[in-house]
């Protein structure tokens, strides 16, 4: 009857032990669960190349297609049925999940609103007609000051960054901007952010809590309080730091650094702390595995 009872308590012992660690597993962030509920959003729209149609994105953003806006990979014009995939980036919250920084080879640009719009057929990419004009409007719901347009591109200083197009004319009303779609792809409202203050360069280290785990993938933001604006530090090997573009960090601004990483495991990490931008200023971030609830509740902080 002791032994019984004995095996009872180990059974017992083990089941419980198995539940605890099985719960402290939940709770550790997924690559794919920071996806499914934190990535922005692709919308998938139908319509017909040969005719006129529109679409309204969930955020508001409007395109209006004329008759025959598509050509095929051979420059021949579309009928039939097309797919149009819409991202809406509208907040600095966005901005972050989409990766698509407000920096132009490593200025800081302020951002009216960001959108990804591709054209399919059967699954084949298609290319905008020339000789169309599709109309934009990008409601004023993150910022009304007058824009510039940005489309994303390599350049002979980047691999890819925001590029200025220098024919794209944005109007700007009291609830859009308005403009003439320049192709498919990513498409930024912006203008150069100019400060007069000294700049300085800004470094900064992860230090992850705990064993530390093998990343493969980490990225790190500076979200500022007051500009509707997120830069980018990448990974600079030779330093082994994130850093900002040399000399381009205002003294003076204020915001919140951001580490999001993810290890071989694909656990999502995750650390935020404020900052105010100093000379030669390096911040050291505790990162630690992350829950959904975490990130959201730092993600609704963000406009």
């Amino acid at each position: 009857m002791k032994n019984l009872t004995l095996i009872a308590l180990v059974v017992i012992t083990t089941l419980f032990a198995c539940k605890k660690d099985k719960g402290n597993d939940e709770t550790k962030l997924t690559l794919a669960e920071f996806n499914a509920k934190f990535a922005v959003p692709a919308q998938k729209f139908n319509g017909t190349g040969a005719a006129a149609f529109s679409i309204t994105g969930a955020k508001g953003m409007k395109f209006d297609f004329p008759a025959n806006s598509f050509i095929d990979a051979s420059g021949n014009a579309v009928a039939g049925n097309v797919v149009i995939s819409l991202k809406e980036v509208l907040s600095k919250r966005d901005i972050i999940l989409s990766g698509k920084v407000t920096q132009s080879n490593g200025q800081l640009l302020i951002s009216g609103g960001e959108f990804q719009i591709l054209a399919s057929q059967n699954g084949q990419a298609l290319r905008l007609n020339p000789a169309v004009a599709v109309t934009v409007k990008v409601p004023t719901t993150f910022n009304t000051a007058p824009m510039d347009l940005f489309v994303w591109g390599p350049t002979a200083a980047s691999d890819s960054t925001w590029v200025l197009d220098q024919k794209a004319r944005v109007a700007t009303s009291t609830d859009f901007y308005q403009f003439n779609l320049p192709n498919f792809g990513w498409i930024n409202c912006d203008y150069f952010y100019s400060n007069p203050n000294p700049k300085t360069t800004i470094t900064a280290s992860p230090v992850y809590v705990g064993a530390a785990p093998s990343i493969k993938d980490q990225r790190a933001y500076l979200v500022f309080d007051d500009l509707k604006s997120v830069a980018g530090l990448p990974f600079v090997l030779a330093i082994n730091k994130h850093q900002s573009y040399l000399n381009s960090m205002p003294i003076g601004l204020k915001g919140k650094l951001v580490i999001l990483s993810t290890d071989v495991n694909d656990v999502i990490y995750f650390g935020q702390t404020s900052f105010t931008v100093s000379a030669d200023l390096h911040l050291n971030l505790n990162v630690a595995p992350a829950t959904a609830t975490q990130i959201d509740a730092f993600l609704n902080t963000l406009n």
